[in-house]
């Protein structure tokens, strides 16, 4: 998986099925600290520090971030 940081978003290419993958601000602020091997609780405090929302509303996107990248085999075991 190759990504970069263009605009306050991130595309990443997944060079095995040779599809791109457009994440936005949120998504952005959450895919470095993913690859650093950040944990489900300090992906929630991120979106905290960084956006005007709540705890609930936060978790509740970083369990949709992390299903989606499952859903597509984009997160290691």
């Amino acid at each position: 998986m190759d990504w970069r940081e263009v605009e306050g978003e991130v595309v990443a290419l997944d060079r095995i099925s040779s599809t791109y993958l457009a994440i936005n601000a949120a998504g952005a602020v959450l895919w470095p600290a993913l690859v650093r091997g950040t944990g489900e609780d300090e992906l929630v405090a991120l979106l905290l520090a960084e956006f005007a929302v709540d705890e609930v509303r936060a978790r509740a996107d970083v369990e949709a971030f992390l299903s989606m990248l499952a859903q597509r085999d984009l997160l290691e075991q």
